[in-house]
């Protein structure tokens, strides 16, 4: 029995559980089957049918290993695995493939994933209890390349920064926005948007302004915690959003970025430029999930209000 889109169930399968495991499939039969030869060695099960809800799972569940059903709604396997071998905590993650067929199969080898193994069905619950086994030490037939060679995987990354590109941050956005009314615990999001940016490429060229976005991407991701997300909202926006981060802390964080970034030497070995940032900041303290849905509105706002301000200013939402 599967656990529907867009939620989280964990499935009970002994007294001593010794591993955890997530299970994506759309097949009720296959996940069941899965859970049941899990379940023989007191193994944990989480199940997911999404793609992006199993991306969710996997950063927030931290598993073993992860069984992949190739066929999936929305995402695709193998889109999954490249997303998940795209961002850092799960880069190194096990992923087991689940193949209807040889064909599927040839595509997961042809895309040439690190960590990762496949199993072709029929399946065998024999085969899956010894991935599980094998989970810690990483997937026995998989292959692990170096970091350079993976650079292609970046399907939820943008490709300039390196960020979490527009669509995936919004995604998260709403999850951390229901996880904070389910839990009741605050949220805080920052817009920040690199003052002049146009005038910066219009004056020294384009390549300036992308060595700018980029070293300015760099510096928000040395200015954050691992639990807050960085993204790239726009042409010249990013947005941090920071859970269980109270109005205090988020306003705090908003004027330690202003001020490393306006101290900043950009571009230092041609032009040592400095750049201003303008900054929006919001909060909401987690008790009414209409209220955090609204975040990024406000957030657009006070952002508004900071550049109609005079720029390089943080206001607050």
């Amino acid at each position: 029995m599967g656990a529907p889109i867009g939620k989280l169930k964990i499935y009970p399968t002994g007294e001593n559980m010794t591993q955890k495991f997530l299970i994506v499939s759309n097949n009720k039969t296959l996940t069941s089957m899965v859970q049941k030869a899990l379940g023989d060695d007191n193994h944990a099960a989480i199940c997911a049918e999404d793609g992006l809800e199993a991306v969710d799972m996997a950063l927030d569940r931290k598993p073993a290993a992860v069984f992949l059903d190739v066929k999936l709604t929305h995402l695709t396997g193998l889109e999954v695995a490249r997303a998940l071998r795209a961002i850092t905590p799960t880069a190194q993650m096990p992923i087991i493939f689940l193949a209807d067929n040889p064909a599927d199969a040839r595509k997961v080898a042809d895309a040439r994933l690190p960590y990762t193994d496949c199993l072709v069905a029929p399946f065998d619950a024999a085969q899956i209890r010894r991935c599980a086994a094998d989970a810690p030490n990483g997937a026995p037939n998989g292959r692990a390349r170096p970091e350079a060679e993976n650079t292609w995987m970046i399907a939820l990354l943008d490709p300039l920064t390196g960020l979490y590109h527009r669509r995936y941050f919004l995604h998260r956005l709403a999850y951390e926005a229901a996880r904070s009314a389910r839990y009741r615990a605050p949220l805080a999001l920052l817009l920040v948007d690199i003052d002049n940016l146009n005038e910066i490429n219009q004056h020294y060229g384009i390549v300036t302004g992308d060595a700018v976005l980029m070293e300015a991407a760099e510096t928000l991701r040395q200015l954050t915690r691992a639990s807050d997300l960085v993204g790239r909202c726009d042409t010249q926006d990013f947005g941090v959003l920071a859970p269980q981060v109270d109005e205090q802390g988020a306003c705090e964080l908003a004027a330690r970025i202003s001020g490393v970034i306006s101290a900043h030497h950009f571009v230092h070995a041609k032009l040592d430029l400095h750049v201003t940032v303008s900054i929006g900041v919001v909060y909401v303290p987690g008790d009414d999930l209409t209220v955090n849905l609204a975040l990024l509105g406000r957030a657009e706002n006070a952002l508004q209000n900071a550049k109609r301000a005079g720029k390089n200013r943080v206001e607050v939402g």
